[in-house]
């Protein structure tokens, strides 16, 4: 049974790979409605957004393309004069056919489109919209440098970060792959398209994104060995970090590392608070100051070992320490009035290490199954104390120390195909298990407090047109069961993710998505014991919380053509069971904690407007966003978001710079105001060559970050305002230096696992 076993998947193996080995010709001539043969006709064969084959005819009218996998094509013909050829071309043998093309309208040939380069071309899908990078951007050497030039990302070519302009964070996908820091080894001359996804499937709405950036990657590039290095430090000194990337190897296996060492000297902050209650009014102000390091190095061995199957082996250690001291002086008002000062301290030391192993087996070039095997231990310990003296000499003293450990560990397999110009079909499942482990050390002593959570998830996605509409339509359903404390919940939450496109023509196209999701409650949310250093306040989870439910709606419209692009919108966000912060006074303290609070409602309108100069010269960008927040029970929460950036190349100079703002953030019982804008920041970049450049930045440029918060509950009321001193009119400095020489011997497999976990903390 075992040899007939073996020999069963052998025999399987030799099938596979002799229906893989098969390749077809395509071949024909191209003549006019008078049979006169066509010469320089452009005959282009693509597959999703790649060029596989392109030729043009000869003296005769003839063209061959040979060496062609079996699958679907577009094909296109192009020839000026005459109306294009654009059909679909199933290959299952070898082909051979005459094509006539048709001479077009007088009445048209009056009117002449001239399109530069692809550029400057959107194409919608189903999901989102594909971008191709323009010939200077190609040649940038820099992928960040050559990503500037895509509508609504915000690029920060030093920093090697990449975000949307209204600040909401992505997933990063290499050729449809999840990645970690995988940007950064690209040469942009290998990259083929950039897709950027709004409505994502539900394999990604079980992890939280609601963007992904899609870079694909040319099917035949030229590898490349990659060395990086860079360092940046604030003037006068408060953050610097230097990193090094490198990737050594063969057709076979390869190496990828990163190595990573930051730090934060003297990071102060003022603060000014009052509090007040029936029994009394506490007023305060102090300062805070706090240094911090930190670690990380990742390797990632890739093996290739056959033409179609690849392995690789991930690891991933992030260790940090931080500091912190704050002191200060105030007056307590009770029966009389009298003065206080308090001193406080704080050490916190965390680590994550994490491991995964990943498989791809591409069954052909448009069909693959993948799987991911991970687990992450990691640990965060804190320590500290306060002490509040009212009366000398008898100080009100808070110790606390903490030591919160999780472990970690997951599976997911999905498997994917797509046919046609626009269809595919995902289908997977993720299985996850978490273990949390919080220990109080405090006096009088309490329970350790352990959480644990498991998950299953099964999900499916499919994505097709019908004419000039474009739809996706993915549903997945997840078991969860939750162990907080002596409380066990289980439940069984459903998740959907739709979205239908119409291509309008002529730059334009309108978006309708909706988006069904739930979100299970935190580690502290559900810690039940008290984590407040305040001898006022109370700070405590619920370990009875549900998940949220959550209704995500938008409609937008989008033009693009050239250079300028355009994007109207409107978001609608509706939950159910929210989790939301919930406080009371019970007398001698003022309570903080979490419960289910019914319903809530977000709508957010406006949009956004950006032109993008040619030849990726530059861009200038400016959105608004009106955002009304309806807590259950309470008129509506209204505030202002807006943002603005420019940035323009000269020879060897770069200018830009980017600032948002947005005026309120609310919860059910408090408000905060942004004093000055969340991030403003001006830069100057000089490439000395492609591949050596010095940074100059002024962030803050406007004024120092600085927020100040109302609370009010019940009979309880408190005033805070901070101020970040060290963030503010403080430049700094960075150079980077790449190394990219193309060599014959890269493996094709990118980095396409990346650790699960950021770490455990209250």
């Amino acid at each position: 049974m075992k040899h007939y076993f073996l020999f069963l998947i052998a025999w399987l193996s030799l099938s596979l790979s002799v229906v893989h080995a098969q390749h077809h010709a395509f071949s024909g001539r191209v003549t006019d409605t008078q049979r006169q043969p066509l010469v320089g006709v452009r005959v282009l064969l693509s597959r999703g957004d790649s060029l596989m084959a392109a030729c043009l005819t000869d003296a005769k009218g003839r063209f061959a393309l040979s060496d062609l996998p079996a699958d679907t094509f577009r094909l296109q013909m192009i020839f000026p004069g005459f109306t294009t050829i654009e059909e679909t071309c199933p290959l299952t043998r070898d082909l051979h056919t005459t094509f006539v093309m048709n001479e077009e309208m007088t009445g048209r040939l009056d009117e002449v489109t001239v399109t530069a380069s692809a550029s400057g071309v959107v194409r919608r899908t189903a999901t989102g919209e594909v971008f191709r990078l323009s010939d200077s951007a190609r040649a940038s050497g820099d992928p960040y440098r050559a990503l500037r030039e895509i509508p609504r990302l915000a690029v920060n070519e030093s920093l090697q970060t990449v975000s949307m302009i209204d600040g909401s964070q992505l997933l990063v996908l290499i050729d449809g792959r999840m990645v970690n820091s995988g940007i950064t080894p690209i040469d942009p001359k290998d990259i083929e398209t950039v897709e950027l996804i709004d409505a994502v499937g539900a394999r990604y709405v079980q992890m939280g994104v609601r963007h992904i950036l899609n870079i694909r990657l040319k099917k035949k590039r030229d590898p490349y060995l990659f060395f990086e290095t860079a360092t940046r430090h604030d003037i006068p000194r408060r953050h610097s970090f230097g990193v090094v990337y490198f990737e050594v190897g063969n057709p076979k296996a390869s190496l990828y590392g990163r190595a990573v060492a930051e730090g934060t000297h003297h990071d102060d902050s003022r603060i000014d608070s009052r509090q007040s209650d029936v029994r009394y009014l506490k007023t305060y102000n102090g300062q805070t100051r706090s240094n911090d390091g930190s670690l990380i190095g990742e390797l990632l061995f890739k093996w290739s070992m056959s033409p179609r199957d690849y392995w690789a082996l991930h690891a991933y250690g992030w260790k940090k320490h931080k500091t912190s001291e704050s002191n200060g002086q105030g007056e307590l008002r009770m029966n009389t009035p009298g003065a206080f000062t308090y001193e406080g301290y704080d050490k916190n030391d965390a680590y994550v290490l994490t491991s995964s192993l990943y498989y791809l087996h591409d069954f052909s070039d448009r069909r693959r199954f993948e799987a991911t095997l991970d687990y992450n231990r990691n640990s965060d310990t804190d320590k500290g104390d306060r002490r509040e003296v009212y009366v000398a000499p008898h100080p009100f003293i808070t110790d606390y120390s903490y030591d919160n450990r999780r472990t970690s560990a997951g599976l997911n397999a999905d498997y994917s195909a797509s046919w046609g110009e626009a269809s595919s079909l995902n289908v997977g499942t993720t299985l996850r298990g978490v273990s949390d482990r919080v220990e109080k050390f405090s006096y009088p002593p309490v329970p350790v407090f352990r959480h644990r959570e498991w998950n299953g998830y099964v999900y499916a996605s499919f994505s097709s047109r019908l004419g000039r509409l474009y739809y996706m339509a993915s549903a997945g359903l997840e078991a969860i069961r939750l162990t907080a404390g002596d409380a066990t919940n289980a439940y069984l939450k459903p998740r959907i993710s739709t979205s239908a496109t119409l291509n309008l023509g002529a730059g334009h196209s309108t978006r309708l998505s909706y988006t069904l999701t739930n979100r299970a409650p935190s580690i502290g949310q559900l810690n039940p014991y008290n984590t407040s250093t305040d001898p006022l306040v109370i700070t405590r989870g619920n370990p009875a919380l549900q998940p949220e439910q959550w209704h995500n709606l938008a409609l937008s419209h989008t033009y693009g053509r050239g250079g300028l692009y355009l994007m109207p919108a409107v978001y609608v966000d509706l939950a159910s069971e929210l989790i939301q912060a919930h406080a009371y006074n019970d007398v001698s303290h003022f309570v903080r904690t979490y419960r289910n609070a019914g319903r809530y409602a977000t709508l957010s309108a406006g949009g956004m407007i950006q032109y993008r100069f040619k030849n990726n010269r530059g861009s200038a960008y400016i959105s608004a966003y009106h955002i009304e927040n309806y807590f259950e029970g309470l008129s509506p929460r209204r505030s202002l978001s807006l943002g603005a950036g420019a940035w323009y190349t000269w020879g060897r100079w770069y200018v830009g710079g980017d600032i948002s703002y947005r005026n309120y953030t609310y919860t059910p019982f408090s408000r905060t105001r942004q004093l000055t804008p969340e991030y403003s920041q001006v830069q100057v970049n000089y490439n000395f060559t492609k591949d050596f450049y010095i940074a100059l930045a002024l962030p803050y440029f406007i004024g120092r970050l600085a927020t100040e918060t109302n609370t009010r509950a019940d009979s309880y009321s408190a005033y805070f305002r901070q101020e970040m001193i060290s963030q503010s009119f403080r430049p700094w400095v960075l150079l980077r230096y790449t190394i990219r020489r193309n060599v014959k011997s890269k493996i094709r497999l990118d980095n396409v696992v990346h650790s699960r976990e950021e770490g455990i903390s209250l």
